[in-house]
């Protein structure tokens, strides 16, 4: 699938056009998240060893929230962007071009279990494919969309 735009009507008549995102540049900001994920696993690995015990508990709860609630926490709050997203210029939006907010951050990302079924990502793939805006399960599901974040000049000094 290649990228193509969706055309969103406001209210007040103002045709919005979407950059809708394909499977390559999803993958790759997929892939720059997961890098940053086990790397700040790794680190919270060499400081928990050193407690014993206890650190094999705290580091399950690290793995859980650096797992799921860092894509969930960072869409929610930094304008629908993680860092993986934010590198490759893509955004996650609403379906009707407003800021994605708690809920949907939160569904989509929980049905990502989903998108991996039965093996990397085939699911994900396949919808996202077949779907013209290149929209996974979770995003079916959520109701959103990831777009590329238009490219902002910088105005000269004068």
């Amino acid at each position: 699938m290649l990228d193509t735009y969706r055309e969103v009507v406001t209210p007040e008549g103002v045709a919005l056009h979407l950059p809708a995102a394909g499977p390559v540049p999803r993958a790759l900001a997929w892939t720059i998240d997961l890098a940053i994920r086990l790397a700040i696993l790794l680190l919270a690995s060499i400081v928990l060893a050193m407690l014993g015990a206890a650190g094999d508990g705290l580091y399950l709860v690290v793995l859980f929230l650096i797992f799921w609630a860092y894509p969930i926490v960072l869409e929610a709050m930094w304008n629908g962007q993680t860092p993986g997203k934010r590198a490759m210029a893509l955004r996650v939006v609403n379906g009707d071009g407003a800021p994605v907010g708690w809920l949907p951050a939160i569904t989509r990302n929980l049905l990502r279990s989903v998108d991996m079924l039965p093996f990397g990502y085939a699911c994900g793939l396949v919808s996202g494919l077949v779907d013209p805006w290149g929209r996974r399960l979770g995003d079916l599901v959520a109701g959103t969309m990831v777009v590329h974040v238009p490219k902002t000049r910088r105005l000269p000094v004068m």
